[in-house]
């Protein structure tokens, strides 16, 4: 039997969301989310999963002016990878929710096409994401 691998962190681009809507999906996951607080661009905040502390960055327009980036720095959240996040995210917005296709790989040569995972109403895909 394989167990699937847990991601170090967890990263997802949601299409088209605004904060109150993210910081309301937080809630249905996880416990005390705390109030974000402005650092620069991104918003830093914490909630708890299992009794574990959960640091989230929210990054609004990361990827253009569409997505907004969601960063679990934990590897105690309630997915197993980016994809199964992306996944109850889709769940919850109804809208586009994109990651990587893998997880993140020091030595991976830089000129390597990433691939992402495009979820949405048509279901899942592995893109080329530039």
């Amino acid at each position: 039997m394989n167990i699937p691998e847990r991601f170090p962190d967890i990263e997802i681009y949601i299409l088209n969301t605004t904060l109150e809507s993210i910081l309301e999906w937080l809630g249905t996951q996880m416990s005390e989310v705390s109030s974000p607080i402005p650092q620069g661009a991104v918003l830093k905040l914490s909630a708890q999963f299992n009794n574990q502390n959960i640091p989230i960055t929210i990054t609004p327009e990361a990827a253009g002016k569409k997505f907004t980036s969601i960063i679990f720095d934990s590897d105690a959240t309630p997915w197993a990878t980016d994809l199964d996040c992306a996944q109850a995210a889709f769940t919850f917005f109804e809208t586009e929710v994109r990651c990587s296709a893998s997880s993140w790989v020091e030595d991976e040569a830089e000129d390597a096409p990433e691939l992402w995972w495009k979820v949405n109403s048509q279901g899942e895909k592995k893109i080329n994401w530039r």
